[in-house]
């Protein structure tokens, strides 16, 4: 009997320490938005105004692959920026496996993955695509190259040689 009260406990205690990718790492993530050379260009994220040059928003890690924002400086072109990928946090999956969370007739199931899918927390910014930069699980760049302002020293030398 106390042999089993031991497993039992081990069992309890290994299921409440054990975290699904929805705990560790959470369904949103914190994206960093950096305008370079631009500090007064304005930034848009899904038709809200987030502030200029550099703000941060909290965003969903399922749609970190339809991720867009928007930049708006006086007297220049309205620029959206888009960032299209996403990778599979396969590390949090297999944790998520590992760490079964729950018992259904005796039958262990990994109450975690469904949670997981369902919240999307299987999914983070691919560091692969131009201008995504990882700081840490939680939180990552996004360098925006804004190109639709012209230089001054360029918009000079246009009204100086016709070009």
């Amino acid at each position: 009997m106390k042999n089993l009260f031991i497993i039992l406990l081990v069992l309890i205690v290994f299921n409440l320490l054990t975290s699904c990718a929805t705990i560790m790492g959470g369904s949103k993530y914190y994206a960093h938005i950096k305008v370079e050379d631009h500090q007064n260009a304005k930034i848009e994220y899904k038709g809200t105004y987030q502030g200029v040059g550099n703000v941060v928003i909290k965003t969903k890690r399922a749609e970190a692959d339809n991720f867009s924002v928007t930049i708006k400086e006086d007297n220049c072109e309205t620029q959206t920026i888009n960032f299209i990928q996403r990778v599979f946090r396969g590390w949090a999956f297999a944790g998520t496996i590992v760490g079964w969370t729950g018992l259904y007739n005796g039958i262990p199931l990994p109450w975690g993955v469904v949670v997981d899918l369902a919240t999307g927390a299987l999914w983070k910014p691919d560091i692969n695509e131009k201008g995504v930069i990882k700081m840490d699980y939680k939180h990552y760049n996004y360098l925006i190259d804004y190109t639709g302002c012209k230089d001054k020293n360029e918009l000079k030398t246009t009204k100086r040689y016709g070009k």
